[in-house]
Order: structure tokens, then C-alpha cells, then sequence
């Protein structure tokens, strides 16, 4: 189980990369909402989309 773990978070990682989203700031922002629901798990994909469209907003605000 580990070990698909941590292949589906490389291939998020992966994925992210290619659509030119630094990755580890997906990861910060995937974190803080994850922390902001009081460390309930259970929404690790959900917290992952909705941070990489933070990070594509933040990005496209800063042009």
C-alpha cells in the first residue's frame, strides 16, 4: 500500500510538471488545505486538484 502510495503521488508530481506547475508548491498549498480541515484524511486527490488550480489562478494574476 506504501509503496502505490507513494507511485501515485510521483505520478501527480509528474503530471503537474508537464502542465508547468511547480509541483512543490501544489504540494504547499495540497498540505495547507489538508491542515485547514483539521488534518482529515480521506481528500488527498481533492486537496491536490483544487491546489493545482490555486496555483494556476496565482499564476495567471501574476502574469
Amino acid at each position: 500500500m506504501a509503496a502505490a502510495a507513494r507511485l501515485f503521488g510521483t505520478d501527480r508530481h509528474q503530471k503537474a510538471q508537464r502542465r508547468g506547475i511547480d509541483a512543490q508548491e501544489v504540494a504547499r498549498v495540497a498540505y495547507g488545505l489538508y491542515e485547514q480541515r483539521g488534518r482529515e484524511n480521506g481528500h488527498a486527490i481533492d486537496d491536490w486538484l483544487k491546489a493545482e488550480a490555486i496555483v494556476r489562478e496565482q499564476h495567471r494574476l501574476r502574469g
